[in-house]
Order: C-alpha cells, then structure tokens, then sequence
C-alpha cells in the first residue's frame, strides 16, 4: 500500500514539474525593441525617433504597432490586409496622398525583397529598424 501512495506521489510530481516546464517553453510572450523613426516629408519634420521595447504575443510588424499607444496608429483592413490609415493625427488619402509608407534597411525580409511587405506579414527581430514616411511621393 505504501509502495502504491509513494508511486502516485512521484508520477503527479513528474506530471507537475513536466506541465510547469512546458508552460513556460511554450509561452509566446517575448519582448522585442525595435528602432523607430516618424517622419512627415510633406513639411519637413521628423516627428518621433526612439526605441520602443514591447511584450507579448508579437510575430510581425503588426502585433508591434498595435501596442504603440505612443504612435496612435489607425489600422484600416484593404485586399492586401491591415495598412497604416493614420499615425501621431496624420491621415492618409489613400487615392491621392499622400501616403504612409515605410522600410528597413537591416530588416531581414526587407533586404531580402527589396521592399517591406505588409505589416500583417512582416516578420520582425530585436533589434530591427523601421522608417515610416508620409509622404506625397513613392
């Protein structure tokens, strides 16, 4: 009998300790900075230049923005997925601008394509520089 409670006793313990290893293995919750700069080049201002370090669930350029009160970045949904509608009160025209456009220059998937890709399937790394532009040109 004793032989049995001391063997249940050591399989719940390696049940718990198995369950608590995994829980915080399999957490998604990390923290990222990344290099930030706005920048208005219809007057010729620089608006915002900081690194922002965020946490949580954060896989592409998307999850970031959407915890950067700091920017107050409006989301709108297009064919291509979610885009910059407005950023620090500044409003694009999306039919005539100007516009909200950005880059990196050591973003890995920004080299590699020679232009950033949605925000939604931008992936992002410590570290990683982004520009965002208004502007009226392309």
């Amino acid at each position: 009998m004793k032989k049995n409670i001391l063997l249940m006793g050591l399989c719940a313990g390696m049940i718990l300790t198995g369950c608590a290893s995994q829980s915080e293995t399999d957490s998604s919750v990390k923290e990222v900075s990344l290099d930030i700069v706005v920048k208005d080049e219809v007057n010729d201002k620089e608006l915002f230049n900081e690194t922002l370090t965020k946490e949580g669930d954060i896989e592409n350029l998307y999850d970031f923005l959407s915890e950067c009160d700091e920017l107050e970045i409006v989301f709108e949904e297009g064919s291509y997925g979610a885009y910059i509608d407005s950023m620090l009160g500044l409003k694009q025209d999306f039919n005539k601008g100007p516009w909200w456009l950005f880059s990196s220059e050591n973003n890995e998937t920004c080299k590699e394509e020679g232009m950033c890709p949605a925000v939604q399937n931008l992936g992002i790394n410590d570290g990683d520089q982004f520009v965002f532009s208004y502007t009226n040109e392309f």
